[in-house]
């Protein structure tokens, strides 16, 4: 098997079945397994070439360094530079470390895949890292901060500084110590091949999965003599399965604006689909369409093949719920409300939404007193500066909201504070929906912070979904992942 991934999650299910009364525990190396050393050493090289004036390291690119910051000493080497340059930066490097210039960020997907597993029942991450006395508190920092928008659980106790320096008596150590904790360990992260090696040696190993990541190494990447799954990236996409899914998240498959994308969504479990309305046909119907025909002449009334009418007609037949998105207030409000009640859904099965600037105040208590209730919705991308520089305004804010009858606030995945703002929204007892995750490993990151709902295109190849997108800006997606022009 060539997925490390894969392989873990593989492990881990056979493992569970195993072991149901074992506290499981996954072991992970901290230094170039979770904290990402080819950028941090990548960031420091840069650093110190702009602080010189030189160009040593102008093209270097992070993943292009596969040495420990132990032996730093022969990659300048390689990069001819002079000796009392080297030794300068050397010592440098040492003091750089323990300063708060240090730059450290985790590997793409770690935090999300340890937070996976935290939350999965009877099952531990332990951390386990070589460093100096005067690192190990910046380590836990580091950590922290890494952890802060999953809310990542750090116990002192997991994570562990052995005595040992060498990576085959510290892998050992580590074992040791995490056993005497308690836990039946069955995996082993770690970028050495020393370590993994010495770890295959131990007594009773035979359950613990050996993952190498391919980053740095102080043992110059010698061949594993154990047999151990090699990678780099990680995924949740091949950790969750489908029926992983928490049934107290809603997901709501977006933008069902033409009768292709409403069959695919019709032949899915997801319950709840969402629709756009924001015109009214001369012979009455309400029309789906997610851009106004006077934005784009290629969105002409004539081309739209699919009215709401119809669609909640087949909701009904195939007991699904509807999202509806007004794009328009006006007359498309009350027709709109005249078709729910006129196919008989029920308020348990309606959810509203609507912008501010689009409904306005009358808008949205007029759907409350037709559908008292229903799930009323808006988006508050807005006010995410305001949550983090004037809270008890922003909280101020939204409870007026909800006074209009909105009990649901949407924001978007692509806000850059958005999993901090969605704890902080939980936190006030606000119900959250979150949008705008592009594929299914962002949607999986989205849904274990936990939201109340998710709305996303659910072009999810991987779980046989292909969602084609509301045709926003005239553009669908078709069933191999390839934007089309709607014609």
């Amino acid at each position: 098997m060539n997925n490390w991934m894969k392989a873990l999650n593989l492990h881990y299910r056979y493992m569970k079945e195993q072991y149901p009364d074992k506290d499981l525990m996954l072991v992970f190396d901290i230094d170039g397994c979770i904290n990402d050393m080819q950028y941090q050493l990548f960031r420091a090289l840069r650093t110190f070439d702009q602080l010189q004036g030189t160009h040593y390291f102008y093209r270097l690119k992070p993943d292009e360094i596969k040495i420990h910051e132990d032996l730093l000493s022969s990659f300048l080497t390689e990069y001819q530079m002079l000796p009392e340059l080297k030794k300068e930066f050397l010592s440098w490097y040492t003091r750089y470390r323990k300063s708060s210039r240090l730059q450290m960020r985790p590997m793409k997907g770690v935090i999300e895949t340890i937070y996976w597993f935290q939350m999965q029942s009877r099952t531990a991450v332990g951390l386990k890292n070589i460093c100096s006395q005067d690192m190990q508190q910046k380590t836990i920092q580091a950590l922290k901060q890494f952890g802060k928008d999953y809310q990542l659980k750090l116990p002192d106790k997991l994570i562990y500084f052995p005595k040992h320096n060498s990576p085959s008596e510290s892998a050992v150590e580590s074992l040791s110590y995490f056993r005497n904790l308690g836990y039946h360990v069955i995996c082993f992260v770690d970028s050495e091949t020393q370590s993994l090696d010495a770890i295959a040696s131990e007594k009773d190993t035979r359950d613990i999965l050996l993952l190498q990541a391919d980053t740095v190494y102080r043992s110059n990447d010698q061949s594993v003599s154990a047999t151990v799954e090699k990678g780099k990236h990680y995924e949740l996409r091949e950790l969750v399965h489908e029926k992983d899914l928490p049934a107290h998240i809603d997901l709501v498959w977006h933008g069902i604006n033409d009768r292709k994308n409403m069959q695919q969504f019709l032949s899915s479990p997801i319950q709840w689909g969402e629709v756009d309305v924001q015109s009214v046909h001369e012979n009455g119907s309400v029309l789906l369409q997610h851009d106004s025909s006077q934005e784009d002449e290629m969105l002409l009334v004539e081309k739209i093949d699919l009215s709401l009418n119809e669609l909640l007609a087949e909701f009904q037949l195939h007991d699904k719920a509807v999202k509806i998105d007004f794009k328009d207030k006006g007359i498309v409000l009350r027709k709109t409300m005249q078709l729910l009640k006129k196919q008989g859904f029920t308020d348990q099965k309606i959810w509203l939404n609507g912008d501010i600037d689009v409904l306005k105040e009358e808008g949205f208590k007029l759907l409350l007193q037709a559908f008292p209730n229903a799930t009323v919705q808006t988006a508050i991308d807005f006010i995410c500066p305001l949550v983090f520089s004037l809270p008890d305004q922003a909280k101020q804010i939204l409870m007026q909201l909800k006074n209009w009858g909105i009990n649901r606030f949407s924001i978007s995945w692509e806000l850059e504070k958005c999993p901090t703002l969605l704890y902080q929204l939980k936190k006030w007892g606000f119900e959250v929906n979150v949008y705008n995750a592009p594929d299914l490993e962002q949607f999986l990151k989205v849904m274990i912070l936990s939201p109340r709902s998710i709305t996303s295109d659910f072009n999810f190849p991987e779980w046989n979904y292909y969602g084609r997108g509301s045709g926003k800006d005239g553009i669908q997606v078709d069933y191999v992942g390839q934007p089309v022009k709607l014609k």
